[in-house]
């Protein structure tokens, strides 16, 4: 009876523990309905200002790795801005994937050289390709509305092969922020309360524990921040959704209320405006390259192994800066 009882609260216990292990915090399938749609624009071409210039930084950092690529794929590419960056002396096919399928159908420019394909992922967390098949792996700020984040880094590892890279650019924290506190802080004044109106973004030292808890090695992570500036508040709003990055949060908040929203477009002046009444929106890009393992990659020599203390150091090369050294 006893153990009976122990193994059914056992049992219980577990299942709960599986559904609670994961919870979306995007719905997918509208996100992939906001890009399609932003697709669709006939003017869609004026909002891909910041991803063209990301981009082209990403495949810039691709040259500077001393290898050829025969083909490179491109999770989250969108309308092909990864592509139209591309070296040919780096690589000569470009795989793009994506869940928004009308993105992917826009017609590519003709490059010389260069291949491209397209598939439609059914999954952002599941990609289509056999073990250690692929070199190189690339990402352009899409990742941010990927949920679950360490089962793609997973997937990526499963699909690279051994010292295969994975590079890429994400929003991280302070995107946005004079948006979200203007909104915020609107809300809060007119309604007694704030939602969740501006996507959760990631942090580099929670990017580099996913990197690392996917098996990922010599990681290297940078920042930069990018600042844009709008008209007013409105035009800044349009050119988000232009984007295909307005929210699409699982738990969707009630709309704004046309009172809150001129409340923040006159807090957003308040707080930030520059000198000529425009306003400033910033961006914070995160870079990061990282590697599969593999047995022909450095190794670190192992703790306590050294030979030489560092406080000897200044005997091995001279230390000038005591008295009676050579100058």
């Amino acid at each position: 009876m006893i153990c009976t009882r122990a193994l059914s609260i056992i049992s219980k216990r577990d299942v709960l523990s599986k559904r609670l292990r994961f919870v979306s915090t995007f719905n997918a399938q509208r996100k992939a309905l906001q890009r399609n749609r932003a697709a669709k624009l006939d003017n869609h071409e004026q909002f891909d200002y910041l991803r063209n210039g990301i981009a082209e930084i990403l495949a810039d950092r691709i040259t500077d790795i001393s290898r050829d690529f025969p083909r490179i794929v491109d999770l989250g590419a969108g309308k092909g801005h990864v592509y139209k960056h591309v070296n040919t002396y780096t690589t000569s096919h470009v795989i793009e994937c994506d869940t928004a399928k009308d993105c992917l159908d826009l017609p590519r420019q003709d490059i010389e050289g260069l291949k491209t394909e397209q598939i439609l992922l059914e999954r952002d967390d599941t990609l289509p390709f056999d073990n250690n098949s692929q070199e190189l792996i690339i990402s352009n700020l899409w990742l941010h509305w990927v949920n679950d984040l360490p089962k793609l880094f997973k997937e990526v590892e499963r699909v690279l092969v051994p010292d295969g890279v994975f590079i890429g650019s994400m929003f991280a924290v302070e995107t946005v922020y004079q948006l979200r506190v203007s909104l915020q802080q609107a809300e809060l004044e007119r309604t007694g309360g704030i939602a969740p109106h501006i996507s959760p973004f990631v942090s580099p030292a929670d990017l580099g524990s996913l990197l690392n808890g996917a098996k990922f090695c010599m990681i290297t992570l940078d920042s930069e921040e990018i600042t844009v500036t709008y008209p007013d508040m409105y035009f800044l709003l349009r050119d988000i959704q232009g984007m295909g990055e307005n929210g699409c949060l699982t738990v969707a908040p009630n709309l704004l209320r046309r009172d809150v929203l001129t409340s923040a477009a006159a807090l957003y002046h308040d707080l930030y405006a520059n000198s000529d009444n425009s306003l400033p929106l910033t961006f914070n890009i995160l870079y990061f390259i990282a590697w599969k393992q593999s047995a022909v990659q450095g190794k670190p020599k192992p703790r306590g192994s050294q030979n030489v203390s560092i406080a000897d150091l200044g005997k091995m090369f001279g230390d000038k800066s005591k008295p009676g050294s050579e100058s």
